[in-house]
């Protein structure tokens, strides 16, 4: 006990030295408690809360970058020691950190000159950067153009802009808006009358005389210190260019800050563009979308108009639902909050399907293009040329942006010349109806904007002509681009295939909705191996569904057996509301498609391999199917090192390591081969899990971290695979002995495992974290988090159901053996057992061999823990020399028994064949035959033994 005692006493120690500096840095002593933080930083690198509360105390002293490199330099030692990410808590003050500004004048700020800038009528809210941006533009500089689409709220940002900036105008901050002038000559009167120089007999004289009203302007402007909000350019975007051009060199007093859809495109001006209002994520809880600056506009302004409004567990989903589907645009947002007059939230939500119609209740204030979203997006639309409509109206279809290929591909037919399009893709830009996407060569269109446009192309009766250009474009792209996903051009591939991912979907609900079977099945089927690199097990599940359901009537053919093989992998074996009679029907399909695959010659490509693991997981034995087998030994690189790490996964779970050695070993040279990333970073867990067994910890860890590196070359894998990586660093952890290391791992663990949305998941964690609290000695954390798992995994699918109830079935054993429970450790025992024999996985087996040779040790029975040691050595295939619990039941074992008669114990265990040891180490023999273990069995591989 007393390491256990020690780890409990340095662990308190630390958090006490966090607990003081948290309480320094309340008190305002910023500065000493960054000093004892440093030096608790510098002995615990990883250690989170201390990092964040540096961060606190370096921000309170205004040293914001030493902050900044605090954060980069915990990320790293994250990274390099755990292989993880920062927390929730790191994360959310380094984009804290990143936002600052510098605090803007208090609102009650007196003005300092003359002025016509209106009162806000409502509070602003967001655009917090953007403000900035302008303020840091004015300082530097003597033009600023806002741009955004109509509804980004560009008038709104100008004018708090401006309000915030007044007084460093001597002469005042004047607003001239353009929208109700017409013609391009009034608009130097328009800018005379806004800024309030017009006035008196002899001035109005001396305008119509000299019949300038630039020189006019000039004189009057010139000597002073005044800001110009120019609102509303975009239809007089040239004669303002003009003007405000030649006012900027005559006037060296002047700034100009312009709202436009478009640029003004003249010497010296800077742009700020605006996007949609920053928008809640798809997991976010409610403090975290509370934050949001598009939740927090749509909730003040919903609880205008219906008292008491906000944004709890109840109503964040449609809250969710309208801001993300408005696209985070201020106008459409403040319409909808109106339309909560005399609907519902969910009405709301369920509406915005046709919202051009809902959206038409605005500010009767307001000029009549701002009064519904129809009129808003109109007034950007209407004075588009004809080939800018043209392109506009087609790209609307595009859900996941266009490039200038798809672009072309969907004008074909038209009178768009194709070498036109560039020019007019950056045309749309500039009337802010296209964003630039965060790729090169990438645009995206406002969903807002893209329902606008195909209603106008239904309209003209095109619409469905362009969605079959654009699934034909996509399908033949997914065709190009899949086998690439297999070789040295996988990055590559990936990034084309994930930044058009949403028009494949389209594209493949297109084939679906027409009834192309054998265009959906292709095009399903080209997708499967993108799924499979990323884990999206449930869009795969989904979309080969959909392919299968065009033509569910259609003769079997391999494709479609392929297809049909991969949907049942990805959908799972849980499928709620299904009677007995249905079961047992899809039961007997399944046994016919098992058939049929088996019996073809051949399967196609990747997709006969991908086939395996649904045929492995239907067969009794759980063996590597044929199609495996025939793979292995093919000429196609790729293929062959898929099939050898499929193969390898399969000994692995049948304790065959030998097998397992070869084919793992095999299979990471053909990925290297072949230039494969994805199958690297899948084979050097395998690898690492060997080297575990053999004691080279150190080599585990370098595969580990060469893993993580490669997968982050072809992006984040799923939340899930995640989390199951995390466990491996954790055990791992726990057998370098890095009780530290191994907390934070956990706990990163679980956090993605709360982000994941799976129970399931979330109970291996707990199951796991529950055998280290165990052995640190902390059983009433372990008992906590047992019950909580066990309750949770009632009715939980098989996988990962079974595994984590047999983890935590073990744990319980364990637990009760350590507080004198032996009946309880048998009771969970035969729960564990169970469980393991359902998972058809002999390692996980093994798991309860260990535990039940600890309950034979705690019976005194110390020759019988003998042999069930070496029976679980038997059932994973290796002695595994690295494990804490099997290290100190060998030394108690040895010094009970003596080595000679232990190892004789353990080598019979070791010397059965792997369907009796199943048998062997069922619990249950324990009570039914005392004392007859090992009795008829070899002596076994004497140099193995003794682990």
């Amino acid at each position: 006990m007393a390491p256990v005692v020690a780890t409990r006493l340095a662990h308190a120690s630390v958090e006490a030295v966090a607990d003081l500096a948290y309480a320094e840095l309340s008190l305002g002593r910023a500065d000493v408690a960054a000093t004892r933080l440093t030096a608790l930083l510098a002995e615990h690198p990883v250690h989170e809360r201390a990092a964040a509360l540096l961060m606190d105390a370096l921000a309170a002293q205004g040293r914001q970058a030493d902050a900044l490199t605090v954060y980069e330099r915990v990320r790293e030692a994250l990274a390099d020691d755990l292989g993880t990410d920062p927390g929730a808590a790191l994360r959310e003050r380094h984009l804290r950190l990143l936002r600052a500004e510098p605090p803007a004048p208090a609102a009650d700020t007196p003005r300092t000159g003359p002025g016509n800038l209106p009162a806000p009528l409502t509070s602003f809210i967001g655009r917090d950067d953007d403000l900035a941006r302008i303020g840091t533009l004015l300082a530097a500089g003597r033009l600023v153009t806002v741009l955004g689409p109509g509804g980004a709220g560009k008038t709104r940002l100008a004018v708090e802009a401006a309000r915030r900036r007044r007084h460093a105008y001597r002469d005042g901050a004047w607003m001239i808006d353009l929208a109700s002038v017409t013609e391009p000559a009034k608009v130097g009167a328009a800018l005379l009358a806004g800024t309030g120089l017009r006035g008196g007999a002899l001035f109005e004289a001396r305008t119509r005389i000299d019949g300038d009203e630039l020189d006019v302007l000039a004189d009057r402007l010139d000597g002073r210190e005044s800001l110009l909000l120019v609102d509303n350019c975009e239809h007089l975007i040239d004669a303002v260019a003009h003007l405000v051009a030649a006012l900027l060199s005559r006037c060296s007093g002047l700034r100009v800050l312009a709202t436009s859809r478009e640029p003004l495109a003249v010497d010296g001006e800077a742009l700020v563009p605006l996007g949609p209002l920053e928008l809640p994520g798809p997991d976010d809880g409610v403090e975290q979308a509370r934050r949001a600056a598009s939740v927090r506009l749509f909730t003040e302004r919903a609880a205008a108009v219906r008292p008491g409004f906000e944004v709890d567990e109840a109503t964040l989903p449609g809250v969710r639902q309208v801001v993300r589907g408005l696209d985070g645009m201020p106008l459409a947002l403040e319409l909808a909050a109106a339309r909560l007059r005399t609907l519902s939230l969910p009405e709301l939500a369920d509406g915005l399907s046709d919202r051009f119609r809902l959206l038409t209740t605005g500010s009767r204030t307001a000029l009549p293009r701002h009064r519904t979203l129809r009129a808003v997006i109109a007034w950007s639309w209407d004075p588009l040329s004809e080939y800018e409509r043209t392109v506009a109206e087609r790209v609307a279809v595009l859900p996941g942006g266009v490039t200038l290929a798809s672009a072309t591909a969907l004008c074909a037919g038209t009178p768009v010349p194709a070498p036109a399009i560039p020019e007019l893709l950056a045309g749309l830009v500039d009337r802010s109806l296209l964003q630039l996407a965060p790729d090169p060569g990438r645009y995206r269109m406002l969903e807002t904007l893209r329902e606008y446009g195909t209603e106008r192309l239904a309209d003209t009766g095109d619409l469905d002509t362009v969605r079959d250009l654009a699934a034909g474009y996509f399908a033949g792209l997914l065709a190009r681009y899949d086998p690439q996903l297999r070789g040295p051009g996988q990055l590559a591939a990936l990034r084309v295939i994930s930044a058009e991912y949403d028009n494949a979907l389209a594209a493949l609900r297109r084939r679906c909705d027409t009834g192309d079977a054998p265009g959906a099945l292709a095009l399903g089927l080209n997708l499967a191996w993108y799924w499979q690199l990323f884990g999206r097990c449930p869009d795969a599940a989904y979309w080969l569904g959909e392919a299968l359901a065009v033509s569910a009537d259609g003769p079997p053919t391999p494709a479609r057996d392929c297809a049909r093989a991969i949907h049942l992998l990805n959908r799972g074996d849980t499928r709620p509301g299904r009677t007995a009679e249905e079961a047992a029907q899809e039961q007997a399909g399944i046994r016919e498609l098992v058939g049929r695959l088996l019996a073809y010659p051949q399967l196609p490509g990747p997709y006969g391999a991908l086939t395996a693991l649904p045929l492995a997981l239907l067969r009794e034995d759980r063996t590597a199917p044929p199609v495996i087998e025939h793979l292995a030994d093919v000429d196609d690189v790729w293929l062959s090192g898929l099939a050898r790490m499929f193969r390898a996964q399969f000994a692995e779970n049948a304790g065959e390591l030998d097998a397992m050695r070869t084919d793992v070993d095999a299979a990471l040279a053909c990925f290297r081969q072949a230039g494969d990333r994805w199958g690297q970073a899948n084979v050097l867990p395998l690898r690492a899990q060997l080297r575990q067994y053999d004691g080279d910890l150190d080599g585990a860890l370098a595969d580990l971290r060469e893993a993580r590196s490669l997968a982050g070359e072809f992006g984040s894998p799923s939340l899930a695979d995640e989390v199951l990586g995390g466990l491996r660093w954790f055990d791992l952890q726990l057998r370098r002995g890095d009780t530290d290391l191994a907390i934070a791992v956990i706990d990163s663990a679980r956090e993605r495992a709360l982000r994941a949305d799976s129970p399931e998941l979330l109970f291996l964690v707990d199951a796991w974290e529950a055998v280290f609290r165990v052995r640190l000695g902390d059983p009433d954390r372990a008992r906590d988090l047992l019950d909580g798992a066990e309750r949770g995994l009632h009715g939980a699918p098989r996988f990962p159901g079974d595994h984590a109830r047999t983890l935590a079935a073990g744990a319980r054993a364990v637990l009760c053996l350590e507080t004198g429970d032996p009946a309880g450790a048998e009771q969970a025992l035969a729960t564990a057992y169970a469980a393991a024999l359902r998972t058809r996985d002999l390692p996980i087996l093994a798991m309860v061999a260990v535990n039940t040779a600890a309950l034979a040790e705690a019976h005194g029975r110390h020759h019988e823990a003998a042999v069930l040691l070496g029976a679980a050595s038997r059932l994973r295939g290796a002695h595994d020399r690295t494990d804490r619990q099997v290290r100190d039941l060998t030394r108690r074992g040895r010094a009970a028994l003596g080595d000679d008669a232990f190892d004789v114990a353990y080598g019979s265990g070791w010397a059965l064949d792997g369907r009796t040891a199943v048998t062997e180490v069922d619990p249950a023999r324990l009570s039914r035959e005392p004392g007859s273990r090992g009795s008829q069995a070899g002596s076994g591989n004497p140099e193995a033994r003794g682990s």
